[in-house]
């Protein structure tokens, strides 16, 4: 059928009573593509499926006095950002609102994008330049990939997913929330540990409810918590969600069989029904990407591992200040043109030689010292380019085993 046809059959079979994400699952369109469609059957009938080609005016030109005037701002506030002078922006929506404040009339901010591009203001992205160190995966709960993925009911209310993956075998565990929270992410971990066990690296996005803040040399509770459990933390690039790919893949999962099958109205809805979606893919999903089998199965062919079970009765994250332990922090950044590198809100000039390189920045918390690596590909060993001192304003506690830490001081 033709996309007239096509728009008339969405309408028809949900009208005659079938759910919307059957009906756009066959017909291979979104749930938005069906509202639009909808929104324009209401005010006009069978006819407002046709389609409806916009006509433009051939003399819509955007004349050269309002380009240079467009160029002239974008130039004045990048050297107001650059002299620190100003918290302005410098993108295209900024150069809309100091047209009207002229009061000129304003192109839409897309037209002033491609007006920016073409003069070559627009900075583009930095592309890498050679290898991105990663944790190595040699068996079950070597590695765990932790993340937040936030979604929107109907009404506008928001809710999180909290996942993490078991890099080795893809079995999941996840919770829906109200917020995203600290507290939230530290009883979400908790959780996990105690059900699928402790983990040799946890690896994070930049989220601040993993990061704990803005301030260099502080850490926060979620890496407090992990160092006190004698895990390594791995934070990937900004920007790069990439790096998590298997949380992210599950994410994905998550959308195409769960959250885009049902309408859900309330956060309370997703809670009671996410559980079977957990055990879904948990014992029935066969993934290619281990050999058709399920995440649950690929957890078993490890049956020889042991996993370290946290105990049901394990307080220690209920502290609203934890102890700083003795342990690693890993965080991988692209440096910039400049080859500068933002560590945990800690700003490192490398030089120009390493620009566009991916570097390792490996924290020791017991000695209380940063050290940079660059690695060239995937087999070469990790060179050291320079260690700086990571201070911290607390003691740092020895490692226990028994996880009985002493009150934090501060």
């Amino acid at each position: 059928m033709n996309k007239e046809q096509c728009r008339k059959e969405a309408i028809r079979r949900v009208a005659q009573g079938e759910f919307i994400a059957d009906v756009c699952a066959e017909l291979e369109r979104s749930r938005g593509w069906y509202y639009k469609w909808l929104k324009r059957f209401r005010i006009a009938g069978v006819s407002g499926l046709a389609d409806q080609r916009r006509q433009c005016p051939p003399g819509n030109v955007t004349p050269d006095w309002l380009k240079k005037l467009i160029l002239e701002i974008r130039d004045r506030l990048a050297e107001q950002a650059r002299t620190g002078n100003s918290f302005q922006g410098i993108g295209a929506r900024e150069v809309v609102r100091e047209l009207r404040r002229l009061e000129t009339d304003a192109p839409h901010w897309t037209t002033i994008h491609r007006i920016l591009k073409k003069a070559g203001r627009i900075n583009q992205a930095i592309q890498s330049i050679g290898y991105c160190p990663r944790p190595t995966v040699d068996g079950l709960n070597s590695v765990h990939q932790i993340d937040i993925w936030p979604r929107v009911l109907q009404g506008g209310e928001r809710l999180h997913f909290f996942h993490l993956v078991d890099v080795a075998c893809w079995y999941p565990h996840g919770i829906v929330t109200c917020d995203k929270t600290t507290d939230t992410a530290l009883n979400f971990l908790v959780e996990c540990w105690r059900t699928v066990g402790l983990p040799k690296i946890a690896q994070f996005d930049n989220e601040m409810t993993f990061t704990g803040g803005r301030w260099a040399h502080r850490l926060g509770r979620v890496v407090r918590l992990c160092l006190a459990l004698g895990i390594q933390v791995w934070f990937i690039p900004f920007y790069t969600p990439e790096r998590n790919g298997y949380v992210e893949r599950f994410h994905g999962e998550c959308d195409q069989f769960f959250w885009s099958r049902k309408r859900f109205e309330t956060i309370p809805q997703v809670q009671a029904a996410y559980p079977d979606f957990l055990d879904y893919f948990r014992n029935h999903r066969q993934l290619p990407a281990i050999q058709n089998h399920t995440p649950a199965e690929m957890r078993a062919s490890w049956s020889d591992i042991q996993a370290q079970l946290l105990e049901p009765d394990f307080w220690l994250h209920q502290r609203k200040r934890l102890p700083i332990v003795a342990g690693i922090i890993h965080c991988v950044r692209l440096a910039d043109r400049q080859g500068q590198v933002n560590i945990l809100n800690l700003h490192i000039t490398l030089g120009t030689a390493y620009a566009k390189h991916y570097v390792l920045a490996r924290i020791d918390t017991a000695n209380q010292q940063m050290i940079l690596y660059h690695q060239s590909d995937a087999e070469a060993e990790l060179d050291e380019i320079e260690s700086h001192p990571f201070s911290l304003k607390e003691p740092v506690r020895e490692f226990d085993p028994t996880f009985n830490y002493p009150a934090s001081d501060g």
